[in-house]
């Protein structure tokens, strides 16, 4: 029991273990486990993993977006801190921005710089620099917004998708909203201010505050508001519980209001209550590969890894819409099933000669249920077979890494 709580905190929140770091995290038990996970998280700044200098400010710069992907996702693959990578790649699916319409990739990586410094940090200072950041600027329109001509895109989609949920607001809710946070402009080189003659400063009634006016006051309405904590909750349990009931979300949501919104206790919180029960989750494409490379030692090519991602529906940095990727069933479709399959096989063809691969050439299957830090019950007869069907080696590891064992979380 101890042992798989151990195992599926480290599927959950830090991309998997190695098999060398999980057996050190078992022997230490899953308390210990969430403690230093978050201590290593919570510590200090994170290690930057970008080179400005292969970030020019030029839009159509196609070596910098393919460096900003790759580096991302490295670094998610290599860190020692990998709370900090999983809590910024699931932001990075909820405050939604895309290079296909943001174009110049240092807005981009600069939106994950910050998920990665503030994403276990306070709702607040997060909501507030979401709003002015400069890729969020230009995917939302809100860098166009003027007194005279508000736009409502960012506003509508902070109180639908990101803070609030729909039947939460009002169309003069959006309209107010938009009205307050009209002025926001960013240049070429990412400087962002507030133009004051292209902002509109009188007093709105939004989500029943009157004064509204500007962007501290938008934020504060929004973080007063009845839906916005369990709104968050629920997010955060579905990313790392799959699903949770009412009263988990009510828990949840309890504890994140009177802690004035602190976004690390409530990502602990979720994580604690999963511990004890939580449902299967099928892994989606970026998930499953950064596992899949981080419990083998596999480094393939980025440019082939790039590739597939977008054939599976999954490239970091471009998602389809501003609801984000969607999850559990759409991940079925052939064409990211045949995707994964190529990806399972690159990983493999390139897993270091070492434990996994030395259990992979081998016929112990539960051995390699255990190398790949799987829990539960380990493969099922079906996949037994599989295995058994596939020759030693990388092959009979690509079969692994693409059984339903390794797919579901």
């Amino acid at each position: 029991m101890s042992d798989d709580a151990v195992r599926w905190l480290h599927r959950r929140a830090s991309f998997g273990l190695p098999i060398d770091a999980l057996r050190r995290a078992e022997a230490a038990g899953v308390a210990a486990e969430l403690d230093s996970m978050f201590a290593m998280a919570q510590a200090a700044e994170v290690a930057d993993p970008w080179d400005d200098a292969a970030l020019p400010m030029d839009p159509r710069d196609p070596d910098a977006r393919r460096y900003a992907i790759a580096t991302w996702l490295s670094a998610m693959v290599t860190t020692e801190r990998p709370l900090v990578e999983r809590t910024a790649w699931m932001w990075h699916g909820h405050f939604v921005s895309a290079l296909d319409k943001v174009r110049t990739a240092r807005f981009m990586v600069d939106q994950i710089r910050l998920f990665r410094r503030s994403g276990l940090g306070r709702a607040r200072e997060l909501l507030s620099a979401v709003t002015t950041d400069p890729a969020m600027l230009v995917y939302l329109d809100l860098r166009t917004s003027t007194a005279g001509q508000p736009n409502e895109n960012f506003a509508r989609e902070l109180l639908e998708l990101f803070a609030l949920g729909e039947g939460a607001y009002t169309e003069a809710d959006v309209q107010a909203g938009a009205a307050a946070l009209t002025g926001w402009t960013v240049t070429k080189e990412g400087a962002v201010r507030l133009v004051p003659r292209r902002h509109d400063d009188s007093a709105h009634r939004f989500l029943g505050v009157d004064g509204v006016h500007d962007l501290d006051t938008v934020i504060d309405a929004v973080l007063r508001h009845g839906s916005f904590a369990p709104f968050i909750s629920g997010v955060v349990a579905s990313e790392f519980l799959g699903s949770a009931g009412a009263d988990t979300v009510a828990s949840l949501s309890d504890r994140f209001a009177r802690s004035d919104h602190d976004l690390g206790l409530l990502v602990r919180a979720a994580l604690e209550a999963g511990i004890d029960a939580s449902q299967e989750m099928l892994s989606a494409p970026v998930p499953w590969l950064v596992t899949a490379m981080r419990v083998t030692g596999s480094s393939p090519n980025p440019r082939q890894i790039a590739r597939h991602l977008r054939t599976a529906g999954q490239l970091p940095m471009l998602p389809p819409n501003v609801a984000g990727w969607p999850g559990g069933a759409a991940w079925l479709a052939s064409s990211s099933v045949v995707a994964r399959a190529n990806l399972a096989a690159l990983v493999a063809a390139h897993t270091p000669d070492g434990e996994v691969l030395a259990v992979a050439s081998g016929d112990a299957f539960d051995e390699l249920s255990d190398v790949l830090g799987l829990y539960r019950s380990g493969f099922s007869d079906d996949t037994v077979a599989a295995l058994r069907a596939a020759p030693g080696g990388p092959d009979r590891l690509a079969v692994a890494l693409l059984s339903p064992e390794f797919l579901i979380a």
